[in-house]
């Protein structure tokens, strides 16, 4: 049975003004193609047929009850895909929703202070696998923190300085250090680790808003299962700049 509602273009609670215009839309847009074409000809017949059944209130509630009866088809082959991938990824937005909530925990309660952390090791690590501007940077480590300075200021870390380390109290990112001894004098500086709530704050709270279009109730299948796409790489993004940069 043909369903008049979706040839129109309209849902099944459409408004006769709804209809009239649905209508009137498909009119002007068959009818001038319709006499070259006889496959649009049969269509333009087929919405004619659909609007002198859906804009008569008597014709419309016997086919209503007619259309009720039908059994309802079976969803195509991509449509089935996403129902099935959709719990899955709303358990993964709910998941980096909650990484999100986590990372703004951490940004805003207040730094672990180690106001006499000292230097254990300094050694060159590489942070860029191009070989046409390669940059290395320093892994530092100290008896409660470990974090990488940029080769620009590696000079005011040394092997048995004292630091004053600001670091964050979930995830334990450095935020800001502190090193009296060096050149430059005690004026706190951001390590590599800290851009992530620094240079690159942006990329959690575009993570954030992702997720939680995602999560929000009611949403489709369709765009449940793209926004945990994207959230997927976006949070890879960020695991790289935590952990890898």
């Amino acid at each position: 049975m043909l369903n008049y509602y979706r040839l129109l273009g309209i849902g099944p609670t459409a408004t006769p003004a709804q209809i009239e215009q649905a209508y009137t839309r498909q009119r002007a847009r068959l009818h001038h193609r319709a006499t070259a074409d006889p496959a649009l000809r049969h269509r333009l017949a087929e919405v004619e047929a659909g609007y002198g059944i859906l804009a008569h209130p008597r014709r419309r509630v016997m086919y209503d009850q007619l259309l009720a009866q039908q059994p309802a088809p079976p969803p195509p082959a991509s449509e089935a895909r996403l129902l099935a991938l959709a719990p899955w990824a709303r358990r993964l937005n709910a998941a980096l929703l909650a990484l999100c909530l986590l990372l703004g925990l951490d940004w805003a309660l207040p730094l672990r202070e180690y106001p006499s952390e000292i230097v254990r090791s300094r050694f060159p690590i590489a942070v860029s696998s191009s070989l046409s501007d390669p940059q290395l940077a320093y892994r530092v480590h100290t008896p409660h923190t470990s974090f990488r300075l940029p080769s620009a200021i590696g000079y005011r870390v040394r092997e048995g300085d004292a630091l004053h380390v600001w670091q964050t109290p979930f995830l334990g990112v450095v935020q800001r250090i502190s090193a009296p001894a060096s050149p430059d004098g005690p004026a706190p500086f951001r390590p590599y680790d800290g851009t992530i709530y620094g240079t690159f704050a942006l990329l959690p709270l575009l993570l954030a808003a992702v997720v939680a279009v995602g999560c929000w109730p009611g949403r489709s299948p369709e765009l449940v299962v793209n926004t945990a796409g994207v959230a997927a790489l976006l949070a890879l993004l960020l695991a790289v700049l935590l952990f890898a940069f």
